[in-house]
């Protein structure tokens, strides 16, 4: 992943360089720094990319191809867990937890399970979806 952009604002620049002065140099340990030299540094925000997307996206239609009819479906849900769909995928469940951070993908919620249940073909909807906005 290339390394975000920074930028430098001296405090100087700033219409409240004097307040936050006075507030630092009320700290004892700072008493030996130079507060002209004083600055603030910002880095921009990026967006996380999915990584091999393209392999992702071919591993879960290769497995739900071969393993759709031992796919269980109760009261009209597919029935695949997290840990399911992460050897579907053959993915890390921390990359997994990432993406659904991320909002790249939304599991939906079971109310006959109580918890969250990933249907392959939403979840592929989902990452083709993504890879669209992508390009």
């Amino acid at each position: 992943m290339p390394r975000r952009k920074k930028q430098i604002i001296p405090i100087k620049d700033l219409a409240i360089s004097s307040e936050i002065i006075k507030e630092l140099e009320q700290h004892p340990e700072l008493a030996d720094y130079d507060m002209d030299t004083l600055q603030i540094t910002i880095l921009k925000k990026h967006k996380p990319q999915i990584q091999n997307l393209d392999k992702v996206i071919s591993n879960l239609k290769h497995y739900w191809a071969i393993n759709e009819k031992h796919i269980s479906i109760i009261n009209g849900e597919v029935v695949i867990f997290k840990t399911d769909i992460i050897k579907m995928m053959k993915i890390s469940r921390p990359t997994l937890d990432k993406w659904i951070k991320d909002g790249n993908i939304t599991p939906q919620y079971s109310t006959f399970f109580k918890k969250h249940i990933f249907p392959p073909k939403l979840i592929l909807e989902q990452l083709e979806a993504y890879k669209e906005e992508n390009k």
